[in-house]
């Protein structure tokens, strides 16, 4: 019940001085209502902190998506990085479209690739790639004291784990048997390994009593091995890899026009030699056959075409060439190297300056078409002999030695659609020496993973 006593005035009330002291002093230490004076003093502090609080939450939220999308792009940075042909460009175009995928936005956002990492424990990782991001993040509650806006950071590291094994023979068909070896064929690749694109259960085939000696290999699908697959003690081999790309895709046959209609050469005991152009930038092109069939050819060094022929030699003929670069044009093929005949040819070397062409022993066109199979197709059989060094380049047909040709090279690297080996044909390469002879290395793909 309310009071019905009038309110005091402490000048009408008749009180005396002191009367008047002790009534002040009786309102001054009254707390009734002081909470409410207390709240509204620490309500705008409270709210501060809560804000504050909620706004430390949403910048931790926004460095975990700025480290998912920095992941998302390391490891889409080291799987363009396995692409002989990367760039700094594309691993930096692929790494940023997987962190856009993952909430990367140019607007807030900057993003850095570096191959190999300027810093951490992969900076002499070839293979790997380091990411770093960064995001400018608006400030509410904060601002009051840390200004409009901070900037969060983030860094990845991916690898593929892998960056120094090299492929001396590739197959690039995708469905069927990509290497086989078959009959009696008796291989040592030394110092390198065997891949293949193919999916098949059969990519990698060695069959009958065949035997394969290989540092190790690296299928899209599988191998089939009757037990004459050899493989270093460290290797587990690698089926279901990643496929390989193409190293020689970027590169095309010259158009120059013809400079001999066909080249036949039969003397036996004789000699020629083929001066051609000199040149790695102006081919000298042959239209039809480059056939000797007695005595030894020598070709210079330079860039020499075979358009719509067959390059071959049997019987007692022999072909020689130091610094050589053969591109087979319209149809033109391997076909075929036998009887007691013998090649000796090197492709051109860092020192020969000969740029697109460097490393480059047979290039065949890619528009020649693949309706080919076993003997049609680029073939070196008999008891022929060759030593070749450099990259043989068959992207649309296979290539195969059969019989008992015997061939030996410190660097030989094949690039076919598919490539077969069979009969007693041996051959030995050494991948170890590769570098020297200008030959681009094919690395075989790792396992891409994040490692920081």
């Amino acid at each position: 019940m309310k009071s019905s006593r009038p309110p005091v005035n402490l000048r009408t009330s008749g009180l005396g001085p002191r009367g008047r002291t002790h009534v002040l002093r009786r309102l001054s230490s009254d707390k009734r209502g002081g909470i409410v004076v207390m709240f509204a003093l620490l309500l705008p502090i409270m709210v501060a902190f809560v804000g504050l609080g909620l706004e430390v939450g949403l910048w931790f939220q926004s460095k975990r998506d700025l480290q998912t999308a920095a992941d998302a792009a390391a490891i889409a940075g080291a799987y363009e990085a396995q692409d002989s042909s990367a760039t700094s460009a594309s691993i930096l175009s692929a790494a940023t479209t997987d962190a856009t995928r993952n909430g990367y936005s140019a607007t807030t956002d900057t993003i850095t690739t570096s191959n190999p990492p300027t810093s951490g424990s992969y900076t002499a990782d070839n293979g790997a790639v380091e990411v770093n991001m960064t995001r400018s993040v608006s400030m509410l509650f904060a601002g009051t004291y840390l200004g409009s806006s901070i900037s969060i950071s983030a860094r990845a590291v991916a690898t593929t784990g892998s960056t120094t094994d090299e492929a001396c023979v590739l197959s690039l068909d995708t469905s069927s048997t990509g290497v086989s070896v078959s009959g009696s064929g008796d291989i040592t690749f030394d110092g390198c390994q065997i891949a293949s694109n193919s999916s098949s259960s059969s990519a990698l085939s060695v069959s009958g009593s065949g035997a394969l000696v290989t540092d190790c290999y690296s299928v899209v699908g599988d191998i089939s091995d009757n037990g004459g697959l050899t493989v270093d003690a460290g290797c587990t081999g690698s089926a279901g890899a990643s496929a390989i790309t193409d190293p020689y895709a970027s590169l095309t046959a010259p158009n120059e026009a013809c400079d001999v209609a066909g080249y036949t050469y039969n003397t036996n005991g004789g000699t020629d030699t083929i001066a051609g152009t000199g040149s790695y930038s102006d081919a000298y092109v042959i239209c039809g056959d480059f056939w000797v069939k007695q005595g030894t050819v020598t070709l210079s060094p330079g860039l020499y075409v075979i358009d719509g022929g067959d390059f071959k030699t049997n019987a007692n003929g022999n072909i020689t060439g130091t610094g050589v670069t053969i591109v087979l044009r319209n149809e033109g093929q391997i076909n075929n190297i036998n009887g007691s005949s013998s090649v000796t040819l090197s492709a051109p070397v860092p020192a020969d300056s000969a740029g697109t062409w460097e490393g480059m022993l047979f290039f065949q066109d890619p528009d020649t078409t693949s309706a080919c199979t076993g003997n049609n197709c680029n073939t070196l059989n008999g008891s022929s002999s060759t030593t070749f060094q450099g990259a043989m380049y068959f992207p649309d047909q296979e290539i195969n030695m059969n019989g008992g040709n015997e061939a030996g090279s410190n660097c030989l690297q094949i690039v076919a659609l598919r490539v077969g080996f069979s009969g007693n044909s041996g051959l030995n390469m050494d991948g170890s020496t590769c570098a020297a002879a200008g030959v681009t290395p094919i690395y075989i793909p790792g396992e891409v993973r994040l490692v920081e």
